[in-house]
């Protein structure tokens, strides 16, 4: 009766153990399927030397991954690979980070690392053909500037002479009196008067201011 029995019980246990092994076969299938990492592709954007102060943007990326993923950058120093930092984008704008990088992505099951790339980000210092040619620069800019004050001053100068003297003029010095009718001066003061005499039937003798019968008229020469 036992020896009947044992088919039954052999049977009834591979029957149990058969989907046990089917499940862990099956997840450890899907396991490898979800964290299969493709391989990495390192983006530069821009991909050409830039100067400094001008960003370098490094992104890493994978055709396909795993929802749990680790990112990491490295930079080459002396033959070796020093991580510079975990992320998946690097940022760079210094001079001194300037190099060869690659980015690296871990899983539970796998590791990748990227292609290399080597960054220029160029120091700009100002040559001394270029600082002499801004101070010449600036020398020349000094000197137009010293030249237009100048000419102002001098223009300020001039015309500040020619208000003052239109002034005193105008105040204490009139200008020359016109003549009246007759051609002889109008004379208000108690001085001698001359005059030019052509006639040549008498001789020329001075005037006398006390036989004026007239303005500038006289009855007889003295």
């Amino acid at each position: 009766m036992l020896i009947s029995f044992l088919p039954h019980l052999v049977k009834s246990w591979s029957s149990t153990l058969w989907p046990m092994q089917s499940t862990s076969v099956f997840r450890t299938t899907t396991l490898a399927a979800e964290e299969k990492l493709s391989d990495l592709q390192l983006v530069a954007t821009p991909d050409y030397p830039v100067a400094a102060g001008q960003s370098v943007n490094l992104h890493c990326t994978a055709f396909t991954m795993p929802d749990f993923v680790i990112w990491s950058w490295q930079r080459r120093e002396n033959q070796t690979w020093k991580e510079v930092i975990s992320e998946r984008d690097l940022t760079l704008t210094e001079p001194e980070q300037s190099g060869t990088y690659r980015c690296s992505a871990r899983s539970r099951l796998s590791q990748r690392e990227s292609s290399t790339h080597t960054v220029y980000i160029i120091s700009v210092h100002a040559t001394v053909g270029e600082n002499l040619g801004i101070a010449a620069f600036v020398f020349s800019l000094l000197a137009l500037i010293i030249s237009l004050a100048t000419v102002f001053w001098l223009c300020w100068q001039r015309l500040g002479d020619t208000v003052t003297t239109s002034k005193t003029v105008a105040k204490g010095f009139p200008g020359p009196e016109k003549s009246p009718k007759g051609g002889l001066p109008n004379t208000n003061c108690d001085t001698d008067a001359y005059m030019n005499y052509t006639s040549t039937n008498q001789a020329y003798t001075d005037l006398d201011t006390t036989n004026m019968t007239g303005d500038n008229v006289y009855s007889s020469l003295s």
